[in-house]
């Protein structure tokens, strides 16, 4: 019964390791989207240097527009790397997206990286550094005797 405890006490880490990959990964083929399908196509222009062959340095992306039906459009993103003398390779879209989508990702990874190390790195500053010792306490008054004589001045004359 020991065994099934300790692999029961491990279950819940592993699940929530999947459940952070899994938004890790969410994170990261979302902002693909965004990015590189919405906002800036160009932005597979980055990977291009993975995905070409040398003698074609220069990499474009090009949308292609055109209509399925009436009333409806479609757009296609191509990256294609072109040489000197016009030469071109068609690498597509999906490499180049699963690329980005890495990239985003890590990316995310890194952040995080530094967002924890930061953190432990206050909380070191905190607990382990040198803490200032405690102001002392302050000077208790000391008990004024019963009798007559005090410490304070003279009452003044009485006016009525």
């Amino acid at each position: 019964m020991t065994g099934t405890g300790a692999a029961e006490s491990r279950r819940p880490g592993a699940g929530g390791c999947l459940i952070g990959l899994g938004v890790l990964a969410f994170a990261a083929v979302m902002t693909t989207v965004i990015l590189a399908i919405g906002i800036w196509p160009g932005e597979a222009k980055l990977v291009a240097p993975l995905l070409c062959p040398d003698d074609q340095p220069d990499a474009f992306v090009v949308s292609d527009t055109y209509s399925v039906q009436p009333g409806e459009t479609s757009t296609t993103f191509t990256l294609y790397c072109m040489g000197e003398r016009g030469q071109h390779t068609e690498v597509g879209f999906f490499v180049p997206f699963m690329l980005l989508t890495v990239l985003h990702g890590a990316i995310y990874v890194a952040l995080v990286l530094l967002l924890v190390g930061r953190g432990a790195v206050r909380r070191r500053g905190q607990v382990g550094g040198s803490p200032q010792p405690p102001p002392p306490p302050p000077p208790s008054p000391e008990p004024q005797p019963s009798g007559t004589e005090s410490d304070l001045p003279p009452a003044g004359p009485l006016i009525s």
